[in-house]
């Protein structure tokens, strides 16, 4: 039997070659999307989604975090029952919510596009219905999968799966297909994810993995279940799919185009981020270890990791994008999305808090104090409130700049609230350390920025910036040797000495 050590390395690699490819395909196809589609329609698209994450929301009731939050716990356990009956019965409760709810959504289209200055937006959903029911269901079983440390399965399923999106995205929009023939290759994707992560559950876990029949903790599950629900209703209302809404309604579905572009630039970025890399293994490695012995002090020694490790990489992430961002959007997308450059720099903002919300999350999941992130929902009303008295007057900016404060107001409001429960003390004197050597290759990038005059050579001085950093980092230590060796026995080898 490997030891935990062993099982979250050996994932590791398999999350980040799935990390590392798919989302580089994903990224070329998003490139060749935004080319081809207008702005318009990119941004019926983005509303699309938008109302899929509402619907999401709503067939859910809670369950993806009760999966996040017990499956580990059980599984660690040996409680394989437990797993496998609260997988089931959240593919089922998942199923009979998003027919109730999708049925609804295609009987009210009509006025809902109408209220949205969505032209037949009907059509579009009647004909994504079955990619809409697909892709909700592959929420509940990649979740599990991640939760059960088998990221080999997720790797290979997208593998698979990304063959025939790319196929078809490029086949369809090639063709002229538009929009409709996007929704189309989308439904295709989904149908084959679903089909292969299902297979790699039910031979690589359920077939394998057995243990006597014991009663799941429903009031427990249910509690957490409860105010995790609550919670998701706040988190979705500070999201960026509510500004959509609020400016389709008022500016229409071009501004939207605008809007999501800017949006899908950072968080093609964000993924790069370890919050999002390796958030499955984060999450389960979180929670299992603090199980173990309940360790508050631990808890804030993993906190603190964890926060530097996302400023790590996201503080020079983004002290390039805010000098290169115009580049960037020329070269490796298009010059018509030129006046998204202002928006970019804002959600650089706005993802650099999110990420550092997460740690907070972990904290408050793993001592089961959510009702701290459900009273943080306050701030999206004030999210909301703000977007609709701004809008007309600011525009896209006074959207963005809404929703990046309600988010910085709301993770001060956590980090007060879980210190009561938790003595979490945040080190400071290395993430100035990470802050200084993101300055000086930003410096770099200022110097050298006037030679960037193709593709090419956007890409040789981003890997110049990369190395410039990286050197920094080398001989201004911002983590601590015990803190390395930890994050070394997680990789392949030893590479960490930063």
């Amino acid at each position: 039997m490997q030891d935990f050590h062993q099982k979250i390395r050996v994932n590791a690699v398999y999350l980040l070659l799935q990390k590392l490819t798919a989302p580089a395909i994903n990224l070329l196809l998003t490139i060749y999307i935004v080319n081809k589609l207008s702005i318009a329609d990119y941004g019926i698209y983005n509303i699309i989604y938008a109302v899929i994450g509402y619907l999401s929301l709503y067939s859910s009731l809670g369950i993806l975090n009760v999966l996040q939050r017990y499956i580990p716990e059980f599984n660690a356990q040996r409680n394989y029952s437990g797993v496998k009956k609260l997988f089931v019965s959240a593919l089922v409760f998942r199923f009979i919510l998003t027919i109730i709810f999708l049925a609804l959504l295609i009987w009210f289209a009509r006025p809902v596009g109408k209220f949205f200055k969505v032209d037949n937006l009907n059509i579009y959903l009647e004909l994504f219905g079955l990619g809409i029911f697909l892709f909700l269901e592959i929420q509940i079983v990649e979740l599990t999968l991640g939760a059960l440390l088998q990221n080999r399965a997720i790797m290979f399923s997208y593998f698979i799966a990304i063959i025939f999106r790319a196929s078809l995205v490029y086949w369809f929009l090639s063709h002229g297909h538009g929009l409709i023939g996007l929704l189309r290759a989308e439904t295709i994707y989904y149908a084959a994810l679903l089909i292969t992560q299902l297979t790699f559950y039910f031979y690589d876990f359920a077939a394998k993995n057995h243990s006597e029949k014991q009663k799941l903790p429903l009031k427990r599950l249910l509690r957490y279940s409860g105010l995790s629900y609550l919670d998701e209703l706040g988190w979705t209302v500070l999201d960026v799919k509510t500004d959509y809404f609020v400016i389709s309604n008022f500016l229409g579905p071009t501004m939207v185009g605008l809007y999501a572009f800017a949006n899908q630039v950072i968080e093609t970025v964000a993924k790069l981020m370890p919050d999002k890399m390796i958030r499955p293994l984060i999450r389960t490695a979180f929670f299992s270890k603090f199980s173990e012995h309940r360790d508050l002090e631990k808890l804030n020694e993993n906190f603190n990791l964890l926060v530097k490790l996302i400023a790590f990489i996201s503080f020079p992430l983004f002290s390039g994008i805010i000098v290169l961002s115009d580049k960037i959007i020329v070269h490796f997308y298009d010059a018509k999305y030129l006046p998204a450059q202002k928006l970019i720099w804002m959600f650089t903002a706005f993802l650099l808090i999110i990420s550092f919300q997460y740690p907070l999350q972990l904290v408050v999941q793993a001592v089961e104090k959510v009702e701290i992130t459900f009273y943080s929902k306050i701030f999206s009303i004030y999210n909301l409130i703000v977007e609709i008295l701004v809008i007309q007057s600011l525009g896209l900016m006074g959207v963005a700049l809404a929703t990046c404060s309600a988010r910085l107001f709301q993770t001060l409001f956590i980090f007060h609230g879980i210190r009561r429960h938790v003595p979490i003390k945040i080190a400071f004197q290395p993430l100035l350390k990470i802050l200084f050597n993101s300055l000086v290759m930003m410096v770099f990038l200022l110097v050298v920025r006037g030679m960037i005059i193709s593709t090419l050579s956007l890409i040789v001085i981003l890997t110049g910036a990369a190395v410039t950093y990286l050197a920094m980092s080398y001989f201004n230590k911002s983590f601590f040797l015990k803190e390395r060796i930890l994050i070394n026995q997680l990789l392949p080898r030893p590479l960490f000495v930063f």
